[in-house]
């Protein structure tokens, strides 16, 4: 049984592959930075705005008096958003208020709803009073036959 031949040596052919892939890399990479400004849009940071604006003439303004511009571009835009803001302020204070009218009208209707409920309660109670007087005082047999009569929860609480 023989052996392959192993290779002693690296594969050239591999190597010498990556040493050309390698050299036109570097080529296309010298290119673009040797090419004149313009050829192409830079995808990097772009200038501020402070250090692109213009004065009357087209020359750049002194750094102070362009400074001073946009802090007080800055100011107005701060001012409307503040504006903005307490008019919300106000338009949520509306609101609160008008659900807390809304809160205390609905727990009135609730008091209201609780106190006819436990007046319809105490009514049914005199009532159930008197009908257990009444059955009470009436011969057994014909108790028994109004009983009959009545629907069963009712006749069952009354006994």
């Amino acid at each position: 049984m023989q052996r392959a031949a192993t290779w002693k040596h690296p594969d050239w052919k591999l190597l010498s592959g990556l040493l050309v892939a390698g050299l036109c890399a570097k080529i296309a990479i010298s290119t673009l930075f040797l090419l004149p400004a313009g050829w192409l849009k830079w995808p990097g940071p772009q200038p501020s705005e402070a250090a692109v604006t213009p004065g009357a003439e087209g020359t750049p303004l002194p750094p102070l008096p362009r400074l001073l511009a946009l802090v007080d571009k800055e100011r107005q835009a701060l001012v409307a958003r503040e504006t903005a803001v307490k008019v919300q302020e106000e338009h949520l204070t509306m609101l609160k208020k008008e659900l807390e009218e809304r809160l205390k009208e609905l727990q009135a209707m609730q008091a209201r709803v609780l106190e006819a409920l436990e007046e319809e309660k105490r009514l049914q109670g005199e009532h159930n009073r008197h009908l257990v007087a009444t059955l009470q005082a009436m011969p057994p047999d014909r108790a028994g036959r109004l009983l009959e009569k009545m629907e069963e929860p009712d006749a069952v609480w009354l006994l």
